[in-house]
C-alpha cells in the first residue's frame, strides 16, 4: 500500500506533456468519392478522415468538396490557414470549391473555383492527380484578384488537387 501511495503521489505530481494529435484541425468525414468517367465507367475511392489543411498551409481537395479557410495575415504576409466549418469571418474566410461537371453520366471538365475576401491578389501553386496517368502532375494557374473569385477548368479527369505556397501580392 505504501508503495502505491508514493506512486500515485508521483505520477499525480509529475507533469506529462501529451503530443498527441491536435483535435482542433478539421478534418473531412470520411465518405466515397464517386467521379463519372463515362456513361458506363466511373472511378471510385473511399476518402479517408485527413485534414483540409496541412501544417505547411497545403491543402488537398477532391472533387465535390467546398473548404473554407480562415486566413491570418500580417500585412500581407500569411501567418496560418485554417479550415473551419462555416464562415465565420468572410473578410478572412477563403472559399475554394472543386467540382465535376459532366451530362448522363459522362464527364465534362473539372472546375476549381476560390473566392478571395482580401484587399491584396492571392497567389498559391496546384497539383492535380490525373485518373489515365495515376500520378501527379504541376498545373499552372492564374492568381485570385483582391476581392474576385478566380475559375480554373481542366478537361481532365482529377481525381484530387494539392494546393500550396499561398501568397499574397500587390495588386
Amino acid at each position: 500500500m505504501k508503495y502505491f501511495l508514493i506512486l500515485v503521489l508521483f505520477f499525480s505530481s509529475v507533469p506529462f506533456n501529451s503530443t498527441g494529435q491536435d483535435s482542433a484541425i478539421l478534418k473531412r468525414i470520411p465518405y466515397t468519392l464517386r467521379i463519372d468517367v463515362d456513361n458506363v465507367n466511373f472511378y471510385e475511392d473511399q476518402i479517408g478522415a485527413t485534414p483540409y489543411v496541412f501544417p505547411n498551409n497545403g491543402m488537398q481537395i477532391y472533387p465535390g468538396e467546398t473548404i473554407y479557410v480562415e486566413v491570418e495575415q500580417d500585412k500581407g504576409v500569411i501567418k496560418s490557414m485554417k479550415a473551419v466549418k462555416k464562415i465565420n469571418n468572410p473578410k478572412t474566410t477563403l472559399t475554394i470549391t472543386f467540382s465535376q461537371k459532366s451530362e448522363n453520366n459522362i464527364h465534362q471538365m473539372m472546375m476549381l473555383k476560390i473566392q478571395n475576401p482580401f484587399p491584396k491578389n492571392l497567389t498559391y501553386e496546384a497539383k492535380m492527380f490525373l485518373l489515365k496517368q495515376n500520378k501527379w502532375f504541376d498545373t499552372d494557374v492564374y492568381p485570385v484578384m483582391a476581392g474576385l473569385s478566380a475559375f480554373e477548368t481542366w478537361s481532365d479527369i482529377i481525381i484530387s488537387l494539392g494546393l500550396g505556397s499561398w501568397k499574397f501580392t500587390d495588386k
